[in-house]
């Protein structure tokens, strides 16, 4: 039987085609808002900037971002404000001035155009530093309206500040499971320097502490960004600030992170003991950090490279430490960087583990669990594709394997993710047996493309 994972979808349904407006939702998601965190912004906004109410739901927030509606073109002008982005950028219009046109896959989310970005990068550290949303300022304003909206500006970060910032942090860590690095690091770096200019101005305080944390946490994000783009060079660099950050702010489970994200280079490279070290050292720093689920996630990795050593014991003892702290763990208390850590991955990671230790039995017991799972065409999905790929490669199941692994690789081309290319690469390396399969020259032929 075919272990398959299956993808949100609306196939079936009879209602007409729908335009869903990504990009408004990326932008609400890079604020770390939900749909009714939105609205209640909206008529905040409304109130503060145009003296009158607006009657914005979440559920109206909802209809324009799914593309059953269109906003108003007095909630186009606010949404426009609050969020200082163009109609293109909110995907009102497309970048040719006509309707937006449906898009064709996460990759678009963020790779729109980024008119006099320079000019309004400190506007916007400005608008973030006083904690509320502030009137955009921009060159081609009157000079009353630039007055006006510079009186209204406030740089004193409060703790609100704070926690702005480090909701918009959370929310960069959310797009990344779906968005390209390359669309993605020119947003967390622009966050980086907001963080970056109010560290410089902030005395010592817990408001400080709180700040030093969040730009830690970005900081860390973009290293991650870095490695999957291939500059090995910068993701180290942005690690090291990122410690610095941790030390200053005293928060081992943000070290860990860091520790944990910079495993997967070796990791890759086929350096299993340099990883385990790395593991080693961050699963130390998260038992004083108080993570459960950072905890789970770095004894799952240690499994995986462990595992990749040869040494099955220490590999089964690391997941048995991962599902316990996986069970013991509240998501809803947890850190940014563990939001991709669900039961599928932990899962995933169990399957891959049992595969590299060869026991093709258990990986596929432990797959069986994955057959009705739900996920969106995310990163996470075309590593947990890849991961019942080569389960079916060691049954012998070549057909399986070739199906799964493209599924996984059509996913890799719409985020450029490196590590989902580098698992395909793997199953494909060990397909050559078989290269005279249609399926497989099929799956060659993907991969250069591609490549």
């Amino acid at each position: 039987m075919t272990l398959t994972v299956r993808a949100v979808s609306s196939a079936g349904s009879t209602a007409p085609r729908r335009t869903p407006n990504t990009r408004l939702r990326t932008c609400r998601e890079e604020r770390g808002w939900s749909q009714e965190r939105l609205a209640t912004e909206l008529r905040r906004f409304a109130v503060i900037h145009e003296g009158r109410e607006a009657g914005v739901t979440g559920n109206m927030v909802c209809k324009w971002e799914k593309g059953d509606k269109k906003p108003s073109l007095r909630y186009q002008r606010l949404l426009r404000a609050l969020f200082h982005r163009t109609a293109g950028e909110l995907g009102f219009i497309d970048d040719a001035g006509g309707s937006v046109s449906a898009t064709s896959g996460p990759e678009r989310d963020l790779d729109m155009p980024q008119p006099s970005v320079e000019r309004r990068s400190f506007l916007r550290m400005v608008a973030a530093a006083g904690g509320v949303a502030a009137t955009p300022v921009t060159f081609d304003t009157e000079p009353w309206e630039r007055l006006s909206a510079a009186l209204r500006q406030q740089s004193v970060v409060t703790t609100s500040t704070v926690d702005d910032l480090s909701a918009h942090t959370a929310g960069l860590y959310g797009l990344e499971e779906r968005v390209p690095a390359r669309a993605l690091m020119d947003r967390v770096t622009t966050h980086l320097g907001t963080l970056s200019v109010l560290l410089e101005t902030s005395p010592r305080s817990t408001i400080r502490r709180g700040l030093t944390t969040t730009a830690g946490e970005t900081a860390a994000l973009a290293g991650w960004l870095a490695f999957d783009m291939g500059n090995n060079s910068n993701a180290l660099a942005y690690y090291r600030v990122a410690v610095e950050a941790a030390r200053e702010a005293d928060d081992n489970a943000l070290w860990a992170c860091v520790l944990g994200y910079e495993s997967y280079q070796p990791g890759i490279s086929g350096r299993p003991d340099q990883a385990c070290a790395l593991l080693t050292e961050a699963q130390r720093r998260a038992g004083q950090g108080g993570s459960m689920m950072t905890r789970a996630w770095l004894a799952a990795r240690e499994a995986e490279e462990q595992a990749a050593r040869g040494d099955g014991n220490a590999a089964l003892r690391a997941l048995d430490r991962a599902t316990d702290a996986f069970d013991r763990a509240d998501p809803e208390c947890e850190r940014a960087w563990t939001q991709f850590f669900d039961r599928s991955r932990l899962d995933g990671i169990r399957i891959t583990t049992f595969t590299r230790l060869r026991r093709p039995e258990a990986a596929y017991a432990a797959a069986e669990s994955l057959r009705t799972v739900n996920l969106a065409s995310t990163k996470k999905r075309s590593l947990l594709l890849g991961t019942i790929a080569e389960v079916h490669l060691h049954r012998r199941e070549i057909e399986q394997a070739c199906q799964l692994a493209a599924d996984a690789l059509a996913i890799v081309a719409q985020t450029d993710f490196s590590l989902g290319l580098a698992r395909i690469r793997r199953i494909y390396d060990q397909l050559r047996p078989w290269q005279a399969v249609q399926s497989v020259r099929d799956l060659d032929e993907q991969l250069r493309v591609l490549i």
